[in-house]
């Protein structure tokens, strides 16, 4: 399947916006991130910062916060850096926003 244009990519983003009520009320009755992305051909980590900037509260994935510390941005939601929690380690991920 060949990539999605940037038109393709902003109408899908833009089914988002206009459906505002559906989504948040789909994630707010429990639908996980990922399935409405995926109703939406959106990527997951832009629904989760399009809901921060909502005011919605995105939920944590248990296992993720166990094994790695994730920096978002305060504003957008987006995914800044992620840690590694093992002191051994030291490996930060950065630039991930975009």
């Amino acid at each position: 399947m060949p990539p999605r244009t940037p038109a393709e990519k902003a109408a899908a983003r833009n089914r988002v916006i206009s459906d505002r009520a559906t989504v948040i009320n789909r994630y707010t009755q429990g639908d996980s991130l990922k399935a409405i992305a995926r109703t939406y051909d959106v990527h997951a980590p832009w629904l989760a910062a399009r809901l921060t900037r909502w005011g919605v509260r995105v939920r944590t994935h248990a296992h993720a916060t166990s094994h790695t510390h994730v920096h978002r941005d305060s504003r957008t939601g987006a995914v800044t850096s992620i840690r590694c929690p093992d002191s051994r380690c030291g490996r930060i991920t950065g630039g991930m926003a975009g």
